[in-house]
């Protein structure tokens, strides 16, 4: 039984996806009034916030609004505004994007055998990174419920599924990551992050499997897989295709309208397909059942949002000097090390994004090397985070040591650490910036 309260605001969520896409073709729409929908879903829900979390969304908040009250003292203008519009698309789509659990992940029967072996490895890793793509963590959760129904989840399953699924972040559009990117850097070309970020995550996906097929962990020949189908494949390929298609066809569009609306038809067309009449009873449950549940994550991508629009007015009242003369490949790899090693001390990417975005727009930097660093920092990042949604899910879901897991993951964002300072060297030299 879903309250009065989680309903009204799973509808208000449902609320925020429809405005976020019709801004698109509403000129002059005041997009304040969709961040005010946002907030009256996350203050409803706040009661069901874990403490810490709660603790984190009330610091950011605050911060924000202290920052964007010495702004406003200051003569800034429009910093209210910009708290409640900076991250409302992220998380529209953020929402939309959840619909898709229900369509994109083929059935497999409970008694179809596990696959085990080095093949087994590859294929579990490359199906959760592919899911992952599009549904973010319950291609993760599907995975592992599967893994774990008759056994307890291996160290070396958790490293393979949150390994292979975190560093999606640095192509992925269907990613929180590629919406605060975008946000941070509006000018970023979508399809250049995606080219650029398709061999960081094939190198992190290869950098685990010859971890995990080494000696230290048996060569992974008793390691137990998923069983992955290919014609589960065609949902991230037509959405994939799609978002780039629509981009390349209407680039003024919001790339963020842009995936909330195909993610929204695809997942109603294919059920009305699959389903016929049962379809709306489906969307029905997903709304009371899965959108409360969301509310962690959003709450903190909103208080980011105003943490952000804090940090601009801090930076015009004190008139902070710029921490770099210019953005080169070097000065994006010091911002990736500096959020590398902030995420494994516990802050999110979310909220270093909210303070580097503001702070390195006037040096007016390429935009999507900028977009680029702050995807990286997310990929490789989380994975060693405390504060990561994912890596408490699978330490407090499976029973396994959360130490030894961050332990783990942490020798893997430092050698991907060194691969994508090679990946922005490389764009540096292939576009020229010095």
């Amino acid at each position: 039984m879903h309250s009065f309260r989680d309903a009204l605001a799973a509808w208000c969520y449902v609320a925020v996806v429809v405005l976020v896409v019709a801004a698109v073709w509403l000129p002059g729409y005041p997009a304040w009034f969709t961040g005010v929908i946002a907030w009256a879903a996350c203050l409803l829900l706040l009661p069901r916030l874990p403490p810490r979390q709660l603790y984190m969304v009330l610091a950011l908040a605050g911060l924000g609004m202290l920052g964007i009250t010495w702004g406003m003292a200051r003569g800034s203008a429009g910093l209210i505004t910009t708290a409640l519009t900076q991250n409302v698309p992220l998380s529209g789509m953020l929402i939309a994007v959840s619909f898709l659990q229900l369509i994109a992940v083929g059935r497999n029967a409970p008694d179809e055998p596990l696959q085990q072996g080095r093949a087994a490895l590859l294929r579990t890793m490359v199906g959760v990174h592919l899911f992952g793509a599009v549904i973010n963590f319950s291609a993760v959760a599907i995975f592992a419920d599967r893994l774990s129904a008759r056994t307890r989840l291996t160290m070396e399953q958790a490293m393979g599924l949150s390994q292979a699924f975190i560093v999606g972040a640095t192509w992925s559009p269907f990613y929180g990551a590629m919406a605060a990117a975008l946000t941070a850097a509006p000018g970023a070309s979508l399809a250049q992050l995606i080219i650029w970020g398709i061999p960081v995550s094939a190198i992190g996906i290869v950098i685990t499997w010859f971890t995990l097929t080494s000696a230290r962990h048996g060569r992974a020949h008793t390691f137990v897989g998923y069983p992955l189908h290919l014609e589960a494949l065609w949902v991230p390929a037509v959405l994939a295709a799609g978002v780039l298609a629509v981009h390349e066809w209407q680039p003024q569009w919001s790339v963020l309208a842009i995936i909330a609306a195909l993610a929204s038809v695809v997942t109603v067309a294919t059920l009305l397909v699959r389903d016929g009449t049962q379809a709306g009873p489906v969307l029905l449950r997903h709304v009371h059942r899965r959108l409360p549940g969301m509310n962690a994550e959003l709450t903190l991508f909103l208080a980011a949002g105003i943490l952000s629009a804090g940090m601009t007015g801090t930076i015009d009242a004190l008139d902070l000097g710029l921490p770099f003369a210019q953005f080169g490949a070097f000065e994006a790899s010091m911002v990736l090390i500096v959020m590398n090693v902030c995420a494994w001390l516990g802050l999110h990417p979310i909220i270093l994004v909210s303070v580097l975005g503001p702070w390195l727009t006037p040096l007016q930097p390429d935009q999507t090397m900028l977009a680029m660093t702050f995807l990286m920092s997310w990929g490789i990042g989380l994975t060693a985070c405390p504060m990561s949604n994912t890596m408490l899910a699978m330490a407090g879901r499976y029973g396994l040591p959360f130490g030894e897991l961050l332990g783990q993951n942490r020798r893997y964002s430092i050698k991907m650490t060194a691969v994508c300072i090679a990946m922005l060297y490389g764009y540096a030299a292939v576009k020229g910036i010095r």
